[in-house]
């Protein structure tokens, strides 16, 4: 009788098991919808998780595209001298009933400070899930690898590859994202 229960509970372990594998497959298959759906009009958009969409400058079609997606709030990191008028960005991006912030980082002199707020807006809950962007991704990817590491436990290789896919290229930024996570101890998970 006691190897039938043993059979049992490792059935239905294996069971467990499969069907949280088929519910990262349904989550991976519509965050890949989601990717799809905003391609055209975020370069570079890649959807990570639940939380984070990262990409490059959106389209002002993207910001009704990402609402009607269930999109909360959009995170830009772009500054008013690359040439972009912030506030039609924001009236954009609020027109859609979503909230609107920008961290203006400059990518050849990032600041403690920003990627401090970067992590208390991508911690707030009522902001995900969030679409973050730049111009090209660059500074995103590096943010995000701060994020992944100091927030989530990632190792900094993992949270590396990573921000590369989403459009790290700067030897500076890699050089910043690292020098803050060596100042600022990881969570575990």
């Amino acid at each position: 009788m006691k190897t039938i229960w043993i059979a049992i509970a490792a059935i239905s372990f294996t069971a467990a098991i499969a069907g949280a594998a088929e519910t990262t497959k349904a989550d991976r298959a519509r965050l890949d919808q989601i990717q799809k759906s905003l391609s055209a009009d975020v370069p570079r958009v890649l959807c990570l998780d639940e939380n984070f969409t990262t990409g490059a400058q959106p389209t002002r079609e993207a910001y009704a595209k990402a609402a009607a997606t269930g999109f909360h709030a959009v995170l830009s990191l772009r500054t008013a001298s690359e040439g972009i008028d912030l506030a039609r960005e924001r009236a954009q991006v609020e027109s859609n009933k979503m909230r609107y912030f920008n961290i203006p980082v400059n990518g050849a002199s990032p600041r403690v400070e920003q990627a401090d707020e970067f992590l208390r807006l991508t911690r707030d809950k009522s902001n995900h899930p969030m679409l973050i962007n730049c111009a090209s991704a660059n500074r995103v990817g590096a943010f995000m690898m701060i994020l992944r590491v100091v927030d989530q436990g990632w190792s900094e290789d993992k949270a590396l590859d990573e921000a590369i896919k989403i459009g790290l290229s700067s030897d500076g930024l890699k050089k910043f994202a690292k020098e803050y996570i060596a100042t600022h101890p990881p969570k575990r998970p």
